[in-house]
């Protein structure tokens, strides 16, 4: 029986609410003026939260609390909440001071925002690489992932510390989450998940999802191996979820890990790059998966793992090293006969993001990237995001910029003949930030850090609107 704490709608109604969602949205996207930038600060427990949603609740709130009658009974809800609570106690630093703060903010019932939180928002999908510095044009690691769509709406892309003490992240989910469905932190740390085979088995009765665990790790941890201990901390004392599959990279090294019912496995990776999808690969882990699905439906989502592979090895064997616009590119394969015959493809009709972390060795906390496609791969262009900016458009935050990359999609559907456009305006986008990343980083040398900082300010609020512009003319365009 499916559970209904997990998707309580299939996909076919989910994405027809979200095209509802875009009809609301939309309107106020295209028809806004000068878009509104906030600045990036420690804030109070849940702020950062309550800022990005803070414009378009009064259109959002609704639809999410509808969804918690779905998701259970009231009296439900707020026993799992004290004892997701009591666990998180027991076992983790808890986060209850700021989930607290922003159900008071809301004004919602005790327990709600809680359980809203981690029932709804514990499987992020679909497919990843990760690419090692011999690899790799930077020299350092590179993390991206595709996500496909599991239930959520809107998508939001966050900066911020959440108190003193953690490390600051950049984390791309739902608006109305405060996890995190891919994350780099100030150190370089970068960690996203893929569903297992079995990931509707759990260890115990309350768990966390991992939209939770992400953000946790990336505040807690600098390095892959603390990740992985940490992990393996968690998983031993039974609070995270049944089975998943993690890749965690760092500047230097990466690891794969698998977790099931029964155990946890990783493997480390050394050199050239590795790409996953939703099917266990280190040895003796296959067995431990739900037995009860068919081989067959693991091969057919497979496909994709394939398909990027083939081409990411033969981009590495082409050109030497792979740069961010080779990994962007991967991000949007796809085959439409393969996909009308159930094969799935790396940018599929439901694949609503993606999350390219570029960290830098010399100076991760102020010129580490993330290049993020806040909307369907094929539909928008990637825009590089700086660790060290200090303000950030709240268009990218409330869900606004995914709907109007949605909004693309719907009018030339995927397999449209513009991506030539997009690839240009990238490449664009790519030099101009790698150039002022090397201003920054002489400046950063010389002790400037305020003017390296703001030199990325300016361009990222350059970019943005320049991105923004170029998808609103996508929609103008006869």
């Amino acid at each position: 029986m499916k559970n209904p704490a997990e998707n309580d709608t299939n996909e076919d109604d989910s994405m027809k609410e979200l095209i509802c969602l875009l009809g609301i949205g939309l309107a106020a996207v295209t028809q806004a003026g000068d878009p509104v930038f906030y600045p990036v600060e420690t804030d109070q427990p849940g702020q950062w939260f309550l800022r990005s949603i803070e414009s378009g609740r009064k259109k959002y709130e609704k639809h999410y609390l509808e969804r918690l009658d779905k998701l259970a009974p009231a009296e439900k809800r707020a026993a799992y909440a004290a004892d997701y609570f009591r666990m998180l106690d027991e076992l983790a630093v808890s986060n209850r001071e700021e989930d607290a703060a922003i159900e008071k903010a809301l004004q919602w019932k005790p327990g709600d925002f809680t359980y809203h939180n981690d029932k709804f928002y514990r499987r992020t999908g679909c497919t990843s690489w990760m690419v090692m510095p011999d690899a790799s044009i930077t020299g350092a690691c590179m993390v991206q992932k595709t996500r496909d769509y599991t239930g959520q709406n809107l998508l939001s892309i966050r900066l911020f510390r959440a108190m003193p003490g953690r490390y600051k992240i950049i984390t791309v989910g739902d608006l109305w989450s405060s996890g995190a469905g891919a994350v780099m932190n100030e150190k370089g740390l970068m960690i996203v998940q893929n569903d297992g085979p079995g990931w509707e088995q759990c260890t115990r009765k309350v768990n966390t999802g991992c939209v939770f665990l992400l953000r946790y790790l990336a505040e807690r941890c600098a390095t892959a191996a603390e990740a992985e201990a940490e992990l393996r901390r968690l998983y031993a004392a039974g609070i995270i979820r049944s089975a998943d599959l993690y890749i965690i990279g760092d500047l230097n090294r990466g690891v794969v890990i698998e977790t099931t019912a029964q155990s946890v496995a990783s493997a480390p990776v050394d050199f050239g790059f590795e790409v996953r999808a939703n099917t266990f690969q280190l040895p003796g882990m296959s067995s431990r998966g739900n037995a009860a699905r068919k081989q067959e439906v693991y091969l057919i989502g497979e496909n994709r793992r394939f398909a990027a592979g083939e081409f990411l090895g033969a981009r590495l064997r082409e050109k030497g090293l792979l740069s961010p616009l080779d990994l962007m590119a991967c991000s949007r394969l796809r085959d439409p006969e393969q996909e009308k015959n159930k094969w799935r493809q790396v940018c599929m009709k439901n694949t609503i993001a993606s999350t390219l972390m570029v960290p830098d060795r010399s100076y991760p906390d102020v010129l580490s990237a993330v290049f993020i496609s806040l909307g369907p791969t094929r539909s928008t262009v990637y825009l590089p995001v700086p660790m060290g900016v200090t303000e950030f458009p709240e268009e990218m935050a409330n869900g606004d910029m995914g709907l109007l990359a949605f909004a693309v999609r719907e009018k030339y559907g995927l397999d449209h003949d513009r991506l030539p456009q997009y690839n240009a305006l990238e490449k664009e986008l790519m030099d101009e930030f790698f150039a002022a990343r090397d201003q920054a980083r002489i400046l950063l040398r010389q002790s400037k850090r305020d003017e390296a900082r703001k030199l990325l300010t300016e361009l990222f609020r350059k970019q943005f609107l320049r991105v923004r512009a170029f998808l609103k003319q996508e929609l103008d365009a006869k």
